[in-house]
C-alpha cells in the first residue's frame, strides 16, 4: 500500500533536508571566516602604526670629521707669517739706455728659524712700476690664467722671480693705454700676496 498525504515523510525526504541544512551551514561558516579575515586585514595597518612599525625618514646634517679639521689647522699653522718672509725688489741695472728694457727681480727669503709654506704662484706675484703718485704698470692688470704654486721654504732659503718690463703702461682690467712712459726716474715695488717689499728706484733714458 502507498503512503497517503496524511502519512509520515519517507527516509529520502529526511536525507534531502539534512543535506540542505549542511550546505547552508557550510555557506554561513565560510562567510563568517571571510568576514573575520577581512576585519583582521583592515585593522592590521593601524596596529602596526600604533606599535611604531611604520617607516620613518630622519635627516641629519653632515659634520666635518675631526681628521679634516685637524688637517686644515695643520695647513694653516704651516703657512708663513708676516715676520717670517722678507720680500725684496731689485733691478738688473740702475740706468737703462733708450733701447734697453729693465729686468725687475722679486726676491723671497725665509728669515725665520722654521720651515713654512708660501704660495708664490702668478696669482700672488705683483711687479709694480710707479712714478711719484702715478701708477705706471702692474703685472696683475692683464694677468691671464693665474696659477697657485705652494713652496716650502727652509730657514734662510731664498728664491726669486724675474720680469722684463717693456716700458709700457697698463691699467686695471687690461684697458688700453695710449700714453707710454717717458725718460725719468721710476720706482719698482714687488709683492707676494700681502707681503710687500720696499721700493727701489731706477732711471730710464
Amino acid at each position: 500500500m502507498s503512503n497517503t498525504s496524511g502519512g509520515k515523510p519517507g527516509s529520502r525526504v529526511y536525507r534531502r533536508r539534512r543535506i540542505t541544512v549542511a550546505v547552508i551551514a557550510l555557506v554561513l561558516l565560510g562567510a563568517l571566516i571571510w568576514g573575520i579575515v577581512a576585519l583582521v586585514g583592515l585593522f592590521t595597518p593601524d596596529a602596526q602604526k600604533a606599535a611604531g612599525n611604520e617607516p620613518r625618514t630622519e635627516q641629519t646634517q653632515p659634520t666635518p670629521s675631526p681628521s679634516s679639521e685637524q688637517k686644515d689647522d695643520e695647513a694653516s699653522a704651516a703657512m708663513c707669517k708676516d715676520d717670517e718672509i722678507e720680500i725684496t725688489a731689485t733691478t738688473d741695472a740702475r740706468h737703462y739706455a733708450s733701447d734697453k728694457n729693465p729686468t725687475l727681480i722679486l726676491g723671497i727669503e725665509n728669515v725665520s728659524k722654521r720651515e713654512c709654506d708660501l704660495n708664490v704662484g702668478s696669482s700672488q706675484q705683483e711687479f709694480l712700476v710707479s712714478s711719484g703718485a702715478d701708477r705706471i704698470f702692474s703685472t696683475i692688470d692683464c694677468l691671464d690664467k693665474a696659477e697657485d704654486v705652494n713652496l716650502t721654504f727652509k730657514p734662510d732659503q731664498k728664491e726669486n722671480s724675474r720680469f722684463t718690463w717693456k716700458r709700457e703702461r697698463s691699467a686695471p682690467g687690461c684697458k688700453a693705454v695710449s700714453v707710454q712712459p717717458r725718460p725719468g726716474t721710476y720706482k719698482f715695488t714687488a709683492a707676494i700676496g700681502d707681503f710687500v717689499s720696499e721700493p727701489v728706484t731706477f732711471v730710464l733714458e
